[in-house]
């Protein structure tokens, strides 16, 4: 990753929530002209050895509400709430690495949900196009509907990795993600 590059990503950074660094997003946009240089260092290091710093790897869980009054325990989900340069290079990997990768394998013409451009809005628009077309052909149109909200809080690391070992990533961001 080039210093330039990193510059731009670090300059305009969204407000979120600090992680247990206690470094802000706002602190580290007003310094990313100076703080650039040796972050693209640390995050090419990082790549480069395969290793995600220890103090990555640990987050601050912070509850959140599923429904308006909360009562339970089970009313509430869980949110692991990162470093922000953690998040950062992530969020790299994730663009530069794995969508490319993922979308040279996989179609994803049918899917709106963890994409850029996907939205709530592009998913009805195009399940309402579908519906007109089939309906200008039949009498009627059955539409099925699945809530799989659920299923990554049962997704094992292991099978998850197996599936990604399968795709066209580079060895040390592979062994970076397994870190």
């Amino acid at each position: 990753m080039f210093q330039w590059q990193l510059l731009s990503i670090l300059d305009t950074l969204p407000p979120t929530a600090i992680g247990l660094d206690h470094l802000p997003a706002w602190f580290i946009r007003l310094g990313a002209p100076v703080f650039s240089k040796p972050l693209a260092h640390l995050f090419n290091k990082s790549l480069f050895t395969s290793t995600v710093p220890l103090q990555w790897k640990y987050a601050f869980i912070q509850p959140v509400p599923k429904i308006a009054s909360p009562l339970v325990h089970s009313d509430f989900r869980p949110i692991s709430i990162t470093s922000v340069l953690c998040r950062t290079l992530e969020r790299i990997i994730v663009r530069q690495f794995l969508y490319p990768a993922i979308l040279a394998s996989l179609s994803f013409t049918d899917q709106f949900a963890f994409r850029p451009t996907g939205s709530t809005t592009a998913a009805l628009i195009a399940i309402l196009q579908s519906i007109t077309a089939q309906l200008s052909t039949n009498p009627f149109v059955i539409v099925i509907g699945l809530d799989l909200s659920k299923a990554f809080d049962i997704l094992r690391h292991d099978t998850l990795l197996n599936r990604m070992a399968q795709l066209d990533i580079a060895d040390p961001i592979y062994n970076w993600l397994v870190d």
